[in-house]
């Protein structure tokens, strides 16, 4: 069975961490967000894949290659320009020969597309979408549908007192061939916005798979996290042979080889500790944090439910909550940041600097002070 991951996307609302890493390169635990989409769609009956790509094409392409390596089949339509979500599909017609699915590549799910596949073809339908039940039904696309879960009506990003159901499209879909005749070729196209309200427009039958299980869009920071959480969560406790524990860890951990841990400090699971990192004495690190390869962390510090990239720095008495701190930063003593809050790579935060839940911080910087909102420059 064939599968189209939707991966061209400049990934805006996760910048500034997309600013020199594709939004489906990020790490989520230990591999990449699109490799989580390549093991699900393997295990879900999918081996061969058709990645749509465009900004940071080749980071995608050296990572995954032809896609042996992961069981699978990968081949990669070459897009010039961004053609939306439905003409990247189009683009990769000469591989859509039969009934295949549709994945957007900042997806992170449990949903069966293996049972959407079965509901497809029990059905006489061009297109099934995955649907599930949202208490912000505006943030999607959505849809209504019959008795016979046929769709009567959709709507992409309704507004607030537009909505008419709660039903929201995953982005998941099963379609048939016939769909890409009625998509211009070489033309911006989204299957939301466009190709959707047309089919129903001309009649075309369109239904909705009704899912259940876990999902998650990891395009903004509030969905990275959700899904690193959910990941995390299923991690078994593991300790390296090498590394060095005098602190006290208590549930799921996975702590790396080479990894110093120093009296005092609190490790609660699940959490991740990768190689070579060196945390200091009375250091807390709560549930759900994730702290990768090489990472520094002073004495007295609290991370709760964090995730440090590589190489980075966190001197004494800091705080990070739920927040995300790219490769090579230097947090300073007494920093605190707050939730959902985003420092790009190779920023250096001055001592006693706040930065308030939410705020971003563009890669490069050295900044002080109170922080909110977006930080281009140096402040």
């Amino acid at each position: 069975m064939k599968a189209v991951v939707l991966a061209g996307g400049y990934g805006t609302r996760l910048r500034p961490l997309t600013y020199t890493t594709p939004k489906t390169m990020l790490p989520i635990c230990d591999k990449p967000v699109v490799e989580w989409i390549i093991d699900y769609l393997s295990k879900q009956g999918f081996d061969e894949i058709i990645i749509t790509t465009n900004y940071l094409e080749d980071k995608i392409k050296k990572h995954l290659g032809d896609g042996r390596d992961f069981g699978v089949k990968i081949y990669y339509p070459k897009e010039d320009e961004p053609l939306g979500t439905a003409g990247s599909v189009k683009n990769a017609e000469k591989y859509l020969d039969e009934t295949f699915g549709v994945i957007q590549s900042d997806n992170i799910t449990e949903i069966s597309l293996a049972s959407a596949l079965k509901f497809h073809k029990e059905r006489d339908g061009i297109a099934t979408i995955s649907l599930v039940g949202v208490e912000n039904p505006w943030q999607f696309g959505i849809a209504e549908l019959n008795r016979k879960n046929q769709i009567k009506r959709f709507i992409e990003k309704p507004k607030p007192d537009e909505c008419f159901s709660n039903l929201a499209s995953t982005g998941l879909y099963i379609l048939e061939p016939e769909i890409l005749d009625y998509i211009p070729e070489n033309t911006p196209f989204d299957f939301g916005k466009d190709l959707f309200p047309l089919m129903l427009k001309k009649g075309k039958r369109i239904y909705g798979y009704k899912a259940e299980g876990f999902w998650v869009d990891v395009g903004k920071p509030e969905g990275y996290m959700k899904a690193t959480e959910w990941i995390v969560s299923q991690i078994k406790r593991y300790i390296s042979e090498t590394a060095e524990i005098e602190g006290k860890i208590s549930g799921p951990v996975h702590i790396g080889e080479n990894t110093v841990i120093k009296k005092g400090t609190r490790i609660q699971g699940p959490a991740i500790i990768e190689n070579d990192c060196i945390i200091e004495a009375d250091v807390q690190i709560q549930p759900c944090s994730i702290v990768k390869s090489g990472v520094s962390i002073g004495r007295e510090t609290k991370i709760d439910k964090a995730v440090m990239y590589k190489n980075s720095k966190v001197a004494s008495n800091a705080h990070l909550q739920e927040c995300i701190i790219a490769e090579n930063c230097e947090v300073g003593n007494r920093v605190e940041i707050g939730k959902l809050a985003v420092v790009g790579p190779n920023c250096k935060i001055a001592d006693s600097t706040v930065v308030l839940p939410g705020s971003k911080i563009w890669p490069d910087l050295w900044v002080e002070g109170q922080i909110s909102g977006i930080v281009r420059t140096k402040i």
